[in-house]
C-alpha cells in the first residue's frame, strides 16, 4: 500500500515525461513563429528605409546653392528682338550665333554675347546714327538659351526657359506640377558647378503646403528629378 501511494504521489507532483510532451509540443512552434516575425519585420523595416530614399542620410543643402545667380547678359542661343523706332521695316527677331554675333541691316554683324540689353541697345543706336534719323533701337529678350530640365514625378517633363529667377517649385509648376505618384519630399537638383556635378535633395512639400523654408533658386542647366513615393 505505501508504495501505491507514492506512486500515486509521483504521478500528481510529477506528471508522465510522455504527459508533458504531449501538452509542451504545441508550445515548441513559438520560438520558430517569433524568429520568422522579426526577420519579416527586419526585412520591412528595409524596404520602407529604402523607399523613403534614404532622406536621412542626405547631406544638407549648403545655403550657397539656394541664391540665384542670373545672367544678366545675352549669350549664345538667346533669341532677340530688334525694333527700330524711325524705321520698322528693319525690325528684326535673331538668334545670337554660337560666335556671339548678330547679323542686322546695314551695319552687319555686331557683337551681342556678354552684353546686357541696355548696353547693346546703346551701341546699337550710336551705330544705326549716321544711317536713319530717328536711330533709336529697343532690343527685347525673345526666348534665353538658359533652361533647366526636369524628369521624373511632375506632369510635363522637359525644358523649361529660365528665362527670370525661378525656385525649385516654380519650376516643378510650369511643367505642370507633381503627379501623383510623387514624392513631395525627395526632389533632386543635379547642378554642374566647377566641372563636377553636385546632388541636393530638395524637401518642397513644406514649400507647396506654406511652411517656413528657403527657396531653393534654379541655374542654367539644372537638372530636377521628382523621385516616385514608395507609398
Amino acid at each position: 500500500m505505501k508504495t501505491n501511494n507514492v506512486s500515486e504521489t509521483d504521478m500528481n507532483t510529477n506528471p508522465d515525461r510522455s504527459s508533458l510532451s504531449a501538452v509542451r509540443s504545441p508550445g515548441r512552434k513559438w520560438p520558430i513563429l517569433q524568429s520568422a516575425f522579426a526577420g519579416m519585420m527586419c526585412l520591412v523595416t528595409a524596404i520602407v528605409s529604402t523607399g523613403c530614399g534614404g532622406m536621412s542620410s542626405s547631406p544638407p543643402v549648403p545655403s550657397e546653392a539656394y541664391r540665384s545667380k542670373p545672367s544678366s547678359t545675352l549669350s549664345a542661343g538667346d533669341e532677340i528682338r530688334v525694333t527700330f523706332s524711325g524705321a520698322p521695316e528693319l525690325n528684326v527677331k535673331q538668334k545670337i550665333q554660337a560666335n556671339g554675333k548678330v547679323s542686322l541691316p546695314t551695319i552687319g554683324d555686331v557683337n551681342a554675347a556678354g552684353r546686357t540689353i541696355t548696353s547693346f541697345q546703346a551701341e546699337l543706336t550710336s551705330l544705326y546714327a549716321p544711317h536713319l534719323q530717328d536711330p533709336t533701337v529697343i532690343v527685347s529678350l525673345e526666348s534665353a538659351a538658359a533652361a533647366v530640365y526636369l524628369s521624373g514625378e511632375v506632369l510635363r517633363p522637359g525644358k523649361i526657359p529660365l528665362d527670370r529667377p525661378m525656385t525649385a517649385l516654380e519650376a516643378v509648376m510650369e511643367a505642370g506640377g507633381f503627379t501623383r505618384f510623387a514624392n513631395q519630399k525627395q526632389v533632386i537638383v543635379v547642378r554642374t558647378q566647377n566641372g563636377k556635378n553636385q546632388r541636393y535633395v530638395l524637401n518642397l512639400k513644406d514649400a507647396l503646403y506654406g511652411t517656413d523654408s528657403s527657396p531653393f533658386y534654379m541655374r542654367t542647366y539644372d537638372v530636377i528629378y521628382v523621385r516616385q513615393s514608395a507609398w
